[in-house]
């Protein structure tokens, strides 16, 4: 085999070979995802409002917190701070506070931790109720936990661990360990 010829050869095979590393390269690389991390955002608001609608048009709530940031691969947003405000049927205006919260199932169901409050704004007779965290279901309008909970109102204090407050019914179910104090005293 004359040198040329063994040159000529080397270079096919040094060819094929190194045709064939890139191509297995490039079967082993892995596609790129035009995905985002799962903690990364794709919108943020700050001093943010937004109002939930029912189906026939009408205001179901309002909710106003400082900052919302929303995690499209979780497919929830975190808010700081958030404030809810929803009517009863006879207008009784409920509002619903914490220092966190979390927003998911297509803005149905909001988690709330943190100092979570209730007040049913019907003067002169307001319910408070305090607990350390609570589930809001938006398109039912209750609100739900398993934790400790204070209610007040004018002259009565309820301590109870865990409660169902039916916002559409005007109602506060006590799940367990209820002691109610009452100070007739303080009656208007």
């Amino acid at each position: 085999m004359s040198r040329l010829t063994f040159i000529t050869l080397f270079s096919l095979v040094a060819l094929v070979l190194a045709s064939l590393v890139h191509w297995q390269d490039e079967l082993l690389e892995e596609p790129v995802s035009h995905q985002r991390p799962a903690d990364e955002t794709d919108f943020f608001m700050v001093n943010a409002t937004t109002t939930q609608f029912s189906t026939n048009g009408e205001v179901n709530h309002r909710l106003k917190a400082n900052q919302i940031t929303h995690y499209p691969n979780g497919e929830f947003t975190v808010a700081t701070t958030p404030k809810i405000t929803l009517l009863h049927q006879d207008g009784t205006a409920w509002h619903i506070d914490a220092k966190h919260g979390r927003i998911g199932e297509n803005n149905n169901i909001i988690k709330l931790w943190d100092n979570v409050n209730l007040l049913r704004d019907t003067p002169p007779n307001e319910l408070k109720i305090n607990t350390s965290e609570l589930t809001f279901n938006a398109v039912k309008k209750i609100a739900h936990t398993q934790q400790d909970v204070v209610i007040i109102d004018d002259s009565t204090r309820i301590d109870a661990t865990g409660m169902i407050t039916d916002i559409n019914e005007n109602r506060t179910k006590l799940l367990s360990n209820v002691r109610v104090t009452h100070d007739p005293a303080k009656v208007n």
